[in-house]
């Protein structure tokens, strides 16, 4: 089997929605400029549905910037606790993609990108990562929104 010798990286940004559209992105950086981009594509692809986005405590995260920009938006932004991926069903999704990619040859860097927006437009398709996760945390969510 081939393998891949060069490494691609793609700063990758998604969101796994209950209901709604998912949305995944390639930013050039992961700074809190770039989380409000991604913020604002979030919103734009769901007008209209409640948005509550799970994420881990990167500073780009928690800067006050995006704070502020998710609150104009009505996004609300929920920080799980450090060391606590499995906290966050999107973590799934990201496996599955790195998993993916260790099956393939990737040829090029456009190669590698859409490798990873093919699977994770599939992998969001599946209401099996949110399932469980959901029998425990609704009762929260709900009174986010």
């Amino acid at each position: 089997m081939a393998r891949n010798t060069s490494k691609y990286r793609a700063n990758t940004f998604g969101f796994y929605p209950i209901n709604g559209r998912e949305v995944v992105e390639f930013m050039e950086h992961s700074t809190s400029k770039y989380v409000c981009e991604f913020l604002r594509t979030i919103r734009d692809k769901n007008p209209v549905v409640g948005i509550i986005i799970l994420l881990d405590n990167a500073r780009s995260h928690i800067a006050e910037a995006t704070k502020k920009f998710a609150e104009s938006l009505g996004i609300v932004l929920v920080f799980i606790p450090p060391y606590s991926p499995d906290l966050n069903p999107i973590e799934q999704i990201w496996k599955g993609i790195r998993r993916r990619i260790s099956q393939v040859f990737v040829k090029s860097e456009w190669a590698f990108r859409e490798t990873i927006r093919t699977t994770f437009h599939r992998l969001a398709k599946k209401p099996s990562f949110m399932e469980n996760w959901l029998k425990v945390f609704q009762p929260v969510l709900s009174n986010l929104l």
